[in-house]
C-alpha cells in the first residue's frame, strides 16, 4: 500500500476529530483541547472554516445520526483533567456555511460520548472520567457510564441516568458490535466493559466485564478474518503497551504487542479492504502504526507516521482511497494520510 501525508493546518493542542459532510461536501473537522478553535477543512479544496474560537477543551465531535449538518461536541474539558465545567454543545451550519454553536448542558468530566438512535429516538451514551477531583492525581471518586434521551429540541438539557458505576480513570470508549449485539466498549482501571444497546427504549442496558485488568483504550476488529473479533488495547492508563488479543480456547491471549510512550490512539476497522488495527502514541517515538495480518497469519506493522504524536484519529473509506484524519497534538498539526494501493 502507499501512504501519502498531507498537512491541512496548524492548531495548538489539537485533540478531537471527526469526518462528516457539511452542505454536501466532505469535511475534516478538528478541535483543540486548549483554549482554542474548532476548524472544518473542506476535503477537496482545503478551505478552512472556523466553527468556534473558544472556549476549547474539546474531547469529542460527534455527528448527529439522522441529521445533516449538525453535530454535538464537548467543551471546557481543559488540560489536565480540569473538567468540572465540561459541557456539550449543539452545532449546526447554515446554507451559507455559518455555524451556530449552542451550549446544551454541563456534564462534569464527560470524557467520551456517542450518539445513537433507539426506536428512532436520539440518545447519548457517555464515559465519565471521574465524578470529582481535589487535585490532579485524585482518583478517589470513580467515573461511570451515563445514558440520556434528548428532547425534541436538541438544544435543551435532558435527563441523564447512570447505567454502570465505579470505573476509575474511565478513559477508553469504542462503538461497534460485541457478541453480535450493538455495544460500546468502555475502559478503566477495573477493566474493559461492554455496554449492550437495548433494542427498545423501555428495555434496560446490560453491562458485562470482558477484561479485569487496567486498560486505557481499546478497539475491536476481526484482524485474522475468522469471524471472531479480536481486541486491541493500550495498557495501562496512557500506557506504554499496545497489545492485540485473541480469544483462544476460552482464554484471551496476546498475539502481538508494540511499545509506545503515552499511548492514546486505538482504532479497528478496514484499510484497503483488509481488517486492521491502528495504534498510536503521543510521546517518545510518536509512532502511528497500522497492523494487518499477512497470508502466513503473522501480524504485519506498517508505519504511518512518527513525527506527529496523535491524540485521536478518524478514518473514512472512500471509493479510491482510505483516509486517516489525525490530530497530531504534540506538534499542533492537523494532517491526513491517504492510503491507496501500490
Amino acid at each position: 500500500m502507499r501512504i501519502s501525508k498531507k498537512i491541512l493546518g496548524q492548531l495548538e493542542r489539537v485533540y478531537a476529530t471527526t469526518i462528516m459532510e457539511v452542505n454536501g461536501r466532505l469535511n475534516y473537522i478538528v478541535a483543540s483541547e486548549g483554549v482554542n478553535q474548532c476548524i472544518a477543512y473542506d476535503a477537496e479544496t482545503g478551505t478552512e472554516t472556523v466553527i468556534w474560537d473558544e472556549p476549547g477543551g474539546t474531547m469529542n465531535i460527534v455527528p448527529i445520526p439522522g441529521k445533516k449538518n449538525e453535530f454535538y461536541a464537548t467543551q471546557k474539558f481543559a488540560p489536565t483533567f480540569n473538567a468540572q465545567e465540561s459541557r456539550i454543545v449543539h452545532c449546526k451550519v447554515s446554507e451559507d456555511n455559518d455555524w451556530t454553536v449552542t451550549p446544551v448542558m454541563t456534564i462534569p468530566y464527560l470524557h467520551r460520548f456517542d450518539l445513537l438512535l433507539i426506536e428512532d429516538e436520539l440518545y447519548l451514551i457517555g464515559g465519565v472520567l471521574c465524578k470529582s477531583k481535589a487535585f490532579l492525581e485524585d482518583w478517589s471518586d470513580p467515573g461511570c457510564i451515563i445514558v440520556g434521551k434528548f428532547n425534541d429540541d436538541l438544544t435543551k438539557p435532558f435527563e441523564l441516568t447512570i447505567i454502570y458505576d465505579g470505573i476509575t480513570k474511565n478513559h477508553g470508549f469504542y462503538a461497534g458490535e460485541w457478541k453480535k449485539r450493538k455495544a460500546y466498549l468502555i475502559t478503566g482501571v477495573e477493566g474493559v466493559f461492554a455496554a449492550y444497546v437495548p433494542k427498545h427504549q423501555d428495555a434496560p442496558w446490560e453491562v458485562e466485564r470482558i477484561f479485569d485488568f487496567e486498560v486505557s483504550d481499546c478497539a475491536m476488529c476481526d484482524i485474522d478474518g475468522d469471524g471472531v473479533l479480536e481486541l486491541a488495547t493500550i495498557e495501562k492508563f496512557h500506557g506504554e503497551h499496545g497489545k492485540i488479543y485473541k480469544e483462544i480456547n476460552g482464554k484471551w491471549e496476546i498475539i502481538h504487542s508494540h511499545n509506545y510512550e503515552f499511548g492514546h490512539v486505538v482504532w479497528g476497522g478496514k484499510i484497503q479492504d483488509k481488517p486492521a488495527f491502528i495504534i498510536g502514541g503521543r510521546k517518545g517515538d510518536m509512532e502511528l502504526i497500522l497492523f494487518t495480518m499477512d497470508e502466513e497469519g503473522q501480524i504485519r506493522e506498517t508505519l504511518v507516521d512518527n513525527t506527529g504524536g496523535p491524540s485521536n484519529i478518524a478514518v473514512i473509506n472512500l471509493d479510491d482511497k482510505d483516509v486517516i484524519l489525525a490530530a497530531n497534538r504534540q506538534i499542533g498539526e492537523v494532517a491526513i494520510y491517504e492510503i491507496t494501493k501500490d
